[in-house]
């Protein structure tokens, strides 16, 4: 079971991403071909590249977070004190957890609230555009989980410094 649910993982964050990703770059090449060179422009590419743009970014977006490659403005953060630093990033950790658990219902019921609603050209449904947002909420409240745990333990003393606080990218090892 937890190979399969690995493999579903890995399937909606890292291979729809990739596919919609050309999908959407092959429709703009063609787009903008039969624009300004045929002279003939196709309806139907603005589609696949809206779609292909919302999935790879929400989706590609839930494998950056698990591989720890977001954008991080630490400067004051590794000045801080091991604990400090913990009680910082479990503060604000919390409140991205806490922020996307309220978020999740009502993402889930607009994305099937729009299921009425079709794109002009495919006729996609917008739900199965929106509905990957929802497990990008998900998604993200999961890959927050270990952070917090894992400062949890530094603020009360059963872990030295977190791996996040004394790992220096630079140098590519732990700092001393």
């Amino acid at each position: 079971m937890r190979k399969l649910a690995l493999f579903i993982r890995e399937v909606l964050e890292v291979y729809i991403p990739t596919a919609a990703f050309i999908f959407l770059f092959l429709a703009f090449i063609l787009q903008v071909f039969f624009r300004y060179v045929v002279n003939h422009p196709l309806t139907w590419t603005q589609d696949v590249i809206v779609i292909g743009f919302c999935w790879s970014v929400i989706l590609g977006a839930c494998y950056t977070m698990r591989r720890k490659g977001h954008v991080q403005f630490t400067m004051l953060y590794e000045a801080y004190s091991p604990k400090v630093a913990a009680v910082a990033r479990l503060l604000g950790n919390l409140l991205i957890i806490i922020t996307f658990a309220v978020m999740v219902v009502p993402s889930f019921k607009y994305a099937f609230f729009l299921g009425f609603q079709k794109t002009p050209v495919l006729r996609v449904s917008y739900t199965w555009i929106f509905l990957p947002f929802t497990y990008f909420l998900l998604a993200i409240i999961g890959y927050s989980i270990k952070p917090v745990l894992e400062d949890w333990k530094v603020i009360t003393g059963k872990l030295s410094d977190s791996f996040d606080h004394s790992y220096d990218p630079l140098l590519g090892e732990v700092k001393k």
